[in-house]
């Protein structure tokens, strides 16, 4: 599931950034960006996503800006810029130039600023990340929850749309029988005479086999529970991304017996409608949680 979500905290010694992005994957992948400072948190920080995180590909990003007071200190080495100085003047004079020695000169020479970075103390700064990794997930979790109903809606419209779809194929197989029936009268009559002249308790054999065959009931009760337990688990609203899956997965078993079970053109028509709304649902659900 997708999301997006940030945070920044101000503190005494600077600030911290968080972003975070994810994206649809079947499984939970993390590829984060972190300041050397907070890379020995590299754990707690993937065991925090994963507590929110079920599914998906995140992206974290954690910057730090420190305040220029509080974490470098600059100075200059007069020493050794006053050693520069003599050099200079030495080649000056060696070479007879007339150029004088500017501070500019001086100072493009290195060493001669000293960058004093104060000892930070890594655990103060990670309880700040962590505050600010917390704001940036409960950000990013109300966007995959809005997504979430979204999805939830979307299936349980599909999942309206096959329940009908059964009730029309119920309507449609006594149909399927009285055409087969039909179908025998008309186009064997003879093969369906006994030496008697009769063709009734041949025709009734016939048309049970038939009636037996191309009996579905079974799988279109047992589709109908599966559909009652799909809608079940989604209004509940807790992660059941891999236990819906599974539930699609008997459905298309079903379904796939009733298709193969079937020979009437509108029950096949309704077969292949429900496959696609299935299809579609199984696609929604490798992302969800």
């Amino acid at each position: 599931m997708t999301g997006f979500g940030k945070s920044k905290v101000v503190f005494s010694q600077g600030r911290i950034q968080v972003e975070i992005k994810t994206f649809n994957h079947k499984y939970f992948e993390v590829s984060s960006k972190l300041p050397d400072s907070l890379q020995i948190f590299d754990e707690q920080i993937k065991r925090i996503l994963r507590d929110k995180i079920k599914r998906g590909k995140a992206y974290l990003w954690i910057n730090y800006e420190p305040n220029n007071s509080s974490e470098t200190n600059f100075e200059v080495d007069f020493k050794r810029i006053q050693r520069y100085h003599q050099l200079l003047c030495q080649v000056r004079k060696k070479f007879s130039l007339s150029d004088e020695v500017t501070l500019s000169q001086l100072f493009s020479f290195p060493g001669v600023i000293i960058y004093k970075s104060e000892r930070r103390n890594d655990v103060f700064l990670w309880r700040h990340a962590k505050t600010a990794l917390i704001q940036a997930l409960g950000e990013l979790v109300k966007m995959r929850q809005k997504e979430g109903r979204a999805l939830s809606r979307d299936m349980r419209g599909r999942a309206g749309r096959i329940k009908r779809a059964l009730i029309r194929i119920k309507t449609y197989i006594p149909l399927e029988i009285k055409k087969f029936s039909q179908k025998l009268k008309h186009k064997f009559p003879k093969c369906l005479l006994d030496k008697n002249g009769s063709r009734k308790e041949k025709l009734q054999i016939e048309v049970a086999i038939f009636s037996k065959n191309c009996d579905v009931s079974e799988e279109l009760t047992r589709l109908g529970a599966h559909i009652s337990n799909f809608n079940s688990k989604l209004i509940q609203g807790r992660e059941a991304g891999k236990v819906l899956d599974f539930i699609a997965q008997e459905m298309q078993r079903e379904i796939n017996t009733v298709g193969a079970k079937s020979s009437d053109y509108k029950i096949s028509k309704e077969v292949i409608f429900i496959k696609g709304e299935i299809e579609k649902i199984r696609e929604q659900l490798q992302n969800i949680e």
